[in-house]
C-alpha cells in the first residue's frame, strides 16, 4: 500500500511525502503530471521527523522539486511514484480548462445528494435500479452499465442500443427530459479536451457523460476524484487508476470532473454522449 500527501504546490515547486509498506521509497523518483504531461521530477529523500515518529520507516519520505506550470493549472497537478499507477492527489484539487478552474463536488454536497436519494427511494419517488445507479455515480464518479439482457423466458440474449440507454441514464441524472449530443473522439488529447469542456459548462447541462465504444478500449478512472474536498477522510491516501473496459456490450457513465484517461487501440475512437435539459 502507498500513502502520501501533496502539502504545497505552486507554479514553480511541489512538496510532500510518500510512503510504501515495503519501506523501499528512499531515493526513488517521483514525477509531477498535468494531465499526461510530465512537468517535473525529483527524488524522495528529505527527512521528516514527524513521519519517523509516526512509525513510517526511517522518515526519509519527503520530496521537494521544481515544476513548471501556469499558475491557474497548479490545482490539477498530481504526483506519481515512478513505476507505479498510484496517483497522489492534492486536497481541494481542481480540474483546469483554459483559464477557468472547475472544482469538483464538495463532500457536504455528496452527503446531501445521497441523503436525498435515500429519501426518494424510501417514499417511492425513484426506482431501485435508478437509485443504485445514482448512488454509485455520486459516490465514485463512475458507473458501468451492461447492454446485454434476456427477454423474458427467451434463451437468446439481445443488446440494448447504447444511445437509448445513455439518453435514459442522462435523463435520470437531470430528472427531466434531455436533449443529447454525441461526440466521437480519437485520441487521449481530444478525450481530455471534451471532458474538460463538459466539466466547465455553465449552461445547465449535465456534468456527466456516457462513454461507449464498439471496439475494445479502456477507461481508467481515479474513483472518487470528482469530489474536491475529501477532508480528513482522504488525508494520506493515494488514489489508483481503476480500469473500466469498453466494448459493444457496455457503456460507462462518468462524472466529467473525475480524473481519468482513455486507452485506445491504434485508429480507435470512443463516443462521448452528453445532455442538456430539453426546454420546450
Amino acid at each position: 500500500m502507498i500513502r502520501g500527501s501533496i502539502e504545497f504546490a505552486s507554479s514553480e515547486i511541489i512538496e510532500g511525502w510518500i510512503f510504501t509498506e515495503d519501506g523501499r521509497v528512499r531515493d526513488r523518483t517521483v514525477l509531477a503530471f498535468q494531465n499526461e504531461t510530465c512537468v517535473g521530477a525529483g527524488k524522495v529523500g528529505a527527512f521528516r521527523a514527524d513521519l519517523a515518529d509516526a512509525g513510517m520507516g526511517d522518515g526519509y519520505l519527503g520530496f521537494s522539486f521544481p515544476i513548471s506550470v501556469p499558475a491557474p493549472a497548479v490545482g490539477s497537478i498530481v504526483v506519481k511514484l515512478e513505476g507505479s499507477d498510484a496517483i497522489l492527489l492534492q486536497r481541494d484539487a481542481a480540474v483546469v480548462h483554459g483559464a477557468a478552474v472547475v472544482r469538483g463536488l464538495g463532500r457536504a454536497e455528496v452527503r446531501q445528494r445521497l441523503a436525498a436519494l435515500k429519501w426518494a427511494l424510501k417514499h417511492g419517488r425513484i426506482a431501485q435500479s435508478d437509485f443504485d445507479y445514482l448512488r454509485i455515480l455520486c459516490s465514485f464518479g463512475v458507473y458501468e452499465r451492461g447492454l446485454v439482457k434476456r427477454n423474458g423466458a427467451e434463451e437468446a440474449a439481445v443488446a440494448e442500443p447504447a444511445a437509448a440507454v445513455a439518453a435514459h441514464l442522462l435523463e435520470v441524472y437531470l430528472e427531466m427530459e434531455a436533449s443529447v449530443a454525441t461526440q466521437r473522439v480519437r485520441g487521449a488529447a481530444d478525450f481530455r479536451s471534451e471532458l474538460a469542456r463538459i466539466a466547465g459548462r455553465q449552461d445547465g447541462g449535465a456534468p456527466v457523460v456516457a462513454v461507449h465504444s464498439n471496439a475494445r478500449a479502456v477507461l481508467r478512472v481515479v474513483e472518487g476524484s470528482h469530489v474536491a474536498d475529501a477532508g480528513e477522510e482522504g488525508a494520506g491516501r493515494v488514489a489508483g487508476l481503476v480500469d473500466y473496459p469498453l466494448s459493444a456490450t457496455n457503456l460507462v457513465m462518468l462524472d466529467a470532473r473525475a480524473r481519468c484517461e482513455i486507452v485506445l487501440p491504434e485508429g480507435g475512437s470512443v463516443e462521448i454522449v452528453s445532455a442538456n435539459p430539453a426546454l420546450n
